[in-house]
């Protein structure tokens, strides 16, 4: 389907934007014909190349980056994205383990680039975004024959383990979940069928593209003809918005909630704000709390939900924008075929189908902890799904706390609370591993007393097994993983 609606758009719509690009006070599109073009030239390099070889992706969020993405799924090698806020170290020791022969990085990163060469002896590389590289390109282009065009194909193998992405979870040490081609076609399927996407919208290439959140919904703009304004940094994300009048944009929770100040600074609504309607943002990656919510839809913002982990290529549920707002859920159960969602006995969300990873790279062990014998992905969330096919996610199994008493509390649902007390700002709430009692630490603009009465009354309203024994202020935020969430 991807590889399909490249080809088709290249044939149906060669001249219409497929980005966006700033250039002073203007924006440049790059037209799909071009897109495509790009996308087949760095395909024969990588069939040279690297063919059957595992390629790493270094660089900020750019049109030569997702090109070398695309090129390397469609050539049949193997791409690792990488958080370009590791060391050189860190990115050597994950070249090493998955074995990796290629890296391919942005001309800004070169220097950290020459730095994991020197750790990695042999390791090819090469740049993309310099003027050397652009001199190279041109000069191989003459080489290539129109026949050997990828574009004359019909279709790719989308089976096959096609990208190793490092999980981000909050707790643990990353693991490479191996996902295909037709994993993120099944994401890209779903998420269509849910969000109105269409030929001549406008939208924003925003979230980190390390993280699958951010490719899944890259390629579902790109595969339903959407042009995607290049924004590499999220600090600029009120201003890309303005500048490339966005329809609506994916957004991470903190993301969100730093878009809905931006605006309700310079206006009333969105509208008023931007000079045009902000259509919906999608926020996922982490839950998003209900006051962020309720501030997008006072500023004529639709706030949908979704829900995926980086085993199952992004799925599990989405908000469609068709239905009413369900706040506080986490999306509708994705209708895809072929997948399937269920709560264990237990209550964990559990899923299968071919979004779900082939395993975790050579760690048989955790995979078989992590999907049964029978196929499903055990989400490690606990939750519910209601009469609708919404998900409300209570909480993180490995993060319930539990009680001398046997009691659990899941402490996402205290941290819920605290977030809805004005002044606060993040919260994070743990037990005591010697007491077991609840635990809060909060950071935001509360002077400590008001803190202190508020979760006082924030108690009576809760069972005495759930009430929160200690409460902190921290006068910096929390540190948070790239993809947004607290580092726990």
């Amino acid at each position: 389907m991807l590889f399909e609606s490249f080809k088709r758009m290249r044939e149906e719509r060669p001249g219409d934007p497929a980005f966006l690009v700033a250039s002073g006070d203007r924006s440049l599109p790059i037209n799909w014909r071009q897109f495509t073009d790009d996308i087949d030239l760095v395909v024969r390099l990588v069939r040279q190349y690297a063919q059957n070889e595992k390629v790493m992706l270094l660089g900020e969020n750019s049109y030569e980056w997702i090109v070398a993405h695309a090129a390397t799924l469609f050539a049949g090698a193997t791409v690792l994205p990488i958080d370009v806020n590791l060391s050189a170290a860190e990115i050597a020791e994950r070249i090493r383990f998955a074995g990796v022969s290629v890296l391919v990085y942005s001309a800004l990163y070169s220097e950290k680039a020459h730095e994991v060469r020197e750790l990695v002896p042999g390791l090819m590389t090469g740049g993309f975004g310099s003027l050397k590289t652009e001199r190279f390109i041109d000069g191989v282009r003459r080489f290539f024959r129109p026949k050997d065009s990828i574009w004359n194909l019909d279709s790719i193998d989308v089976k096959r383990v096609s990208m190793i992405v490092f999980t981000s979870g909050t707790t643990s040490v990353p693991r490479g979940a191996e996902l295909t081609i037709e994993g993120l076609e099944t994401c890209v399927h779903a998420w269509g069928e849910a969000l109105p996407v269409k030929p001549g919208d406008r939208t924003l290439m925003l979230l980190p593209l390390h993280h699958i959140y951010g490719l899944c919904a890259t390629y579902l703009f790109l595969s339903r003809g959407a042009a995607l304004g290049v924004c590499p940094d999220f600090r600029r994300l009120y201003d890309a918005v303005e500048r490339f009048r966005v329809n609506y944009v994916a957004l991470v929770p903190a993301l969100a909630e730093i878009l809905a100040q931006k605006i309700a600074h310079r206006g009333q609504s969105a509208e008023a704000a931007l000079g045009q309607p902000l259509e919906w943002v999608l926020a996922g990656g982490a839950s998003l709390p209900r006051l962020v919510y309720e501030k997008l839809t006072a500023l004529g913002v639709r706030t949908l939900t979704a829900y995926g982990l980086t085993e199952t290529t992004a799925l599990y549920a989405i908000a469609p924008l068709s239905e009413g707002p369900h706040a506080g859920s986490a999306g509708k159960v994705a209708e895809c075929p072929g997948v399937e969602t269920k709560v264990s006995d237990g209550g964990e969300l559990l899923i299968r189908g071919p979004s779900v990873m082939k395993g975790y790279f050579r760690d048989p062990e955790h995979t078989a902890v992590a999907i049964d014998a029978d196929g499903w992905f055990h989400t490690g969330d606990i939750g519910r799904i209601d009469e609708e096919g919404y998900v409300w996610i209570t909480g993180r199994r490995s993060r319930t706390i539990v009680l001398s008493s046997g009691k659990k509390v899941a402490p996402e649902e205290l941290e819920e609370m605290l977030l809805g007390i004005p002044g606060v700002r993040e919260a994070l709430v743990s037990g005591d591993p010697e007491t077991r009692e609840i635990r809060a630490e909060v950071y935001g603009t509360i002077p400590e007393e008001s803190l202190r009465r508020a979760v006082g009354a924030l108690n009576l309203r809760l069972p005495v097994y759930k009430r929160i024994g200690s409460v902190s202020i921290r006068s910096t935020p929390f540190e948070r993983t790239s993809s947004g969430k607290i580092r726990v």
